[in-house]
Order: structure tokens, then sequence, then C-alpha cells
């Protein structure tokens, strides 16, 4: 049975169904067996194995981080959190009213790179350095490098943060902050999972086609619990 993944517009997120920005992520998961569905009601995202939450303009309630720490920590859920960098529309404002609960926030910097990066471009900061997501079902080694295009970093509140991506050692955040790109909290017993990135267009139409990245977005979506059947590794 193939992943179901609720790509939420319920916090005035960017559509899935946006041909423009993400119809080759949404033709390429679905030839995968990842079936993305977007969904308008809070209530029923709790249906799916993985939640995506991609540019979420309205700030999350204290009710509604109460529901996704439940998904989570207690249903063994993938959650996805994607922001933007220089907190742009208040974006890692909004992120952070959910990220905290998971131990991290979203900084309101910007992340360049004037040596790793596509087509001389500091903001399209390309890196290999990925800790998780790089092998697909099959436990292939599948992405060597990624690129992510207008970052922010992301700033661990807890200890058990696990790096999902960082930036190249020759990466530099304008406010000095430490280039990690996409972070985790694993949720065991469950098998659930919060990832928070530093970017939400990893994944569109541009970006998706270059290096790796179509591989890593797949990856990343391809989250099934281990009560439904499959096993939890919880290593780096």
């Amino acid at each position: 049975m193939g992943v179901k993944v609720g790509w939420s517009i319920t916090h005035q997120e960017f559509t899935i169904t946006d041909y423009y920005y993400f119809s080759i992520l949404q033709r390429e998961a679905e030839k995968a067996g990842i079936e993305i569905e977007e969904v308008s009601d809070w209530e029923s995202l709790n249906k799916y194995d993985v939640i995506v939450f991609n540019y979420p303009e309205i700030p999350f309630t204290e009710s509604e981080v109460k529901d996704v720490e439940r998904w989570v920590w207690k249903d063994g859920k993938k959650v996805i959190l994607a922001g933007y960098y220089k907190n742009e529309d208040r974006i890692a404002d909004t992120c952070n009213t959910l990220a905290r609960a998971f131990g991290m926030e979203l900084n309101p910097d910007e992340v360049t790179d004037e040596v790793n990066n596509h087509n001389g471009d500091k903001y399209f900061v390309v890196t290999s350095k990925i800790r998780r997501y790089n092998k697909n079902d099959k436990n292939e080694v599948n992405v060597q490098k990624i690129m992510l295009a207008c970052t922010a970093s992301i700033k661990p509140l807890m200890p058990d943060i696990k790096i999902v991506v960082r930036a190249e050692d020759t990466a530099q955040s304008n406010m000095g902050n430490y280039t990690l790109l996409i972070a985790e909290q694993i949720a065991p017993p469950s098998g659930g999972y919060f990832c928070l990135a530093g970017t939400c267009v990893f994944w569109d139409n541009y970006s998706i086609t270059l290096y790796d990245n179509l591989n890593f977005s797949l990856n990343l979506l391809r989250h099934i619990p281990p009560n439904k059947g499959q096993k939890l590794t919880i290593g780096l």
C-alpha cells in the first residue's frame, strides 16, 4: 500500500495543486506510489501518514499544536513544516508557533554559500551533507547533493534534534548561526517524526529538477509508521 500524504492548506500554505509550482512533485510522487491530497479541513489531516505544512501564513493555535504533538508522539505520523529565509511574511515567527513544541526554531536569517552553489548564485545553496533521506525505499543511496534555495537556518532547542541536512563548511548565516538547514525530532516508540526545513522551495518545479532534489523529496515523503509494517531506524 502506498503512502498517503495530506498537504495542508489550513494555514494558507502553498497549494500542491498549483501547477506552475508543484506539478512535477505531484506527478513524480504519484509514479512512486505516494498519494498527495490537498486538505482544507484541520480535523481531516490525521487520516494521513504524512502531513505537510508548506509555508504556512497563519500561526498555529495552542490546540492545534497539541493535535500535532498527538499525531507525532502517539499516532506515529510524520509532520513536515517548511519555511523560508529572512522571516519573509513573518514565516519564521509563524513556523515557530509549532516548531518550538518539537525542540527547534526557524531562525530569521539567510544562509548563503559563495563556493558551493548553483549557477554562481550564493542564495542557491548546494550541499552534500545529507544525513537522512539519502536512500530510497530499497535502502539504496540515491541522493548525493541537493540544492536549497533561499533558506534559513534552524536552531535546536533540545539535545535530541537530528541533523537531516546541513550546509557545506563554506556556507554562512548572516546572523552567525550554525548552518543546519533541515532538522528532525523522532518520536519513539510511536515512530512519528517532526521535520523542519529552512526553505519551502527545494521541491518546487525549479529546484526539484536540479541535483538529487527529486529523489530527496520522494524519500522525505516515504514514511509509513512502524505499526503499519515498517521497521523504525533511528540512527544518523
